[in-house]
């Protein structure tokens, strides 16, 4: 926001700095930035300042303080007196781990951060007290402040289903820290946390105000971006990246920069629910590891969405199957053997995957609920870009009852449930090199 903006649409913070330089150092940061701000270098009557200001946010420096002043100030920016969130800048973070008192944040940042980390840290605490207003604190991950995986998982549910009546999309941005463990195993669990909150900070303060971001698993995190196609949500995954290796986290001196991989996936072009969105976006984080780490990659390289093709060196097969078990059994063993696997749930998406990113071969159950595997069939192979890609269809028991019926549709052969995945490969392998 620009200087010329309304003083009351910019956010207030408080600096609270005892040292001249270190006021002056953050005013500069802050003003520059968009806000508004009130300084005070009398730290003494902090509850009083911020009762009379109503900032935003009070921002705190323990610089030019002796020890004893310095923790009678964590100890009052730790009283539930305090009006406003507060981040305290101090180079002693026990203690200050970031915890929440009602709709108020009380967290700490080391007084030696530069601009950007610092600014992140700002903007992600604004967004948190800003949520907070709508949403409880228990729906929150306690180290990083961001939803936790129960909320991400009804979410995700809510905003495929608002989709899927309005006929919108809903796009999924999954973030991975590269090499993480290893962070673990050498640094400990306090350094890792420390990455952790980092990387939640740019999350925050680098998505939109209704984008869902949660810590998804250990060292997962994920994005929901209602309303979003899979080209813009790339463009947003980038921008965490860039964001996130900008910041420069490194745990030691001649240490490589800790990186994130990236996933995005999409409904309803990759997947037709919240189970296989997830599975999709989660397929593409592995193989952005797989490419070497620190990089984005879509659940499908070329589509509608105007995607550039990469070059493929494995075949990729669309797998069409309603039925959550084999689906999920073929998958794995077709994904273990190499080949690239795109997940259907029901004839229409199967149809509509098949058209957008011209697979090289098409699993189908022939016992879909809805558009029958037959016709999804028929519809697959009157495409001219698909006239000659082998169908394979999956058949219940024993020899179909009606291998005419497949035959005409142009299915090239079928497989037997349940699947004998000591064969499902080389199966189709056989298949493909026809």
């Amino acid at each position: 926001m620009t200087d010329s903006a309304s003083s009351s649409t910019r956010q207030r913070i408080l600096v609270v700095a005892p040292d001249d330089r270190a006021g002056e150092r953050l005013a500069r940061w802050l003003v520059d930035s968009g806000y508004h701000l009130i300084r005070y270098k009398e730290a003494r009557k902090l509850v009083e300042m911020a009762a009379e200001e109503h900032p935003d946010l009070m921002v705190v420096s323990l610089e030019g303080m002796n020890p004893d002043e310095q923790a009678k100030m964590v100890v009052l920016c730790s009283e539930s007196e305090v009006p406003a969130p507060t981040l305290v800048l101090t180079k002693d973070g026990d203690g200050m781990t970031g915890f929440v008192r009602g709709n108020c944040t009380l967290d700490w940042i080391d007084e030696s951060t530069g601009q950007e980390k610092l600014l992140t840290r700002v903007r992600a605490i604004l967004r948190v007290v800003a949520d907070s207003q709508q949403e409880p604190a228990a729906k929150r991950d306690q180290l990083t402040r961001v939803y936790n995986r129960r909320y991400f998982d009804e979410r995700l549910e809510m905003e495929i289903e608002r989709a899927r009546r309005y006929g919108r999309k809903v796009s999924c941005v999954m973030v991975d820290i590269d090499e993480f463990k290893s962070v673990n195993a050498t640094h400990g669990h306090q350094a890792g946390d420390g990455v952790l909150k980092i990387l939640a900070d740019v999350m925050l303060s680098s998505t939109r105000s209704s984008d869902i971001v949660a810590r998804y698993g250990g060292e997962e995190f994920a994005v929901i971006l209602p309303e979003s196609a899979g080209k813009e949500a790339a463009v947003l995954a980038e921008r965490l990246r860039t964001a996130f290796e900008n910041c420069g986290t490194c745990l030691g001196e001649g240490e490589p920069v800790i990186t994130v991989s990236c996933g995005v996936a999409t409904y309803p072009d990759h997947a037709s629910d919240s189970a296989t969105l997830l599975r999709m976006v989660d397929s593409a984080v592995f193989r952005a590891k797989s490419e070497g780490r620190n990089r984005c990659v879509v659940a499908f390289p070329e589509g509608e969405d105007g995607f550039e093709s990469e070059e493929v060196t494995t075949s990729r097969i669309l797998l069409v199957e309603d039925d959550d078990y084999d689906r999920g059994v073929a998958s794995l063993v077709l994904r273990a053997s190499g080949y690239e696997v795109l997940e259907a749930t029901d004839g229409e998406l199967g149809v509509s995957l098949a058209k957008t990113t011209h697979p090289d071969l098409v699993i189908i159950d022939l016992q879909l609920v809805g558009m029958s595997g037959l016709e999804a069939t028929r519809q697959i192979l009157q495409m001219d870009e698909m006239k000659d890609v082998p169908v394979v269809a999956l058949t219940p028991g024993d020899v179909p009852g009606n291998i005419e019926a497949l035959a005409r549709v142009g299915c090239r052969g079928y497989i037997t449930k349940p699947i004998d995945t000591n064969m499902l490969a080389s199966q189709i392998q056989l298949y493909l090199e026809e």
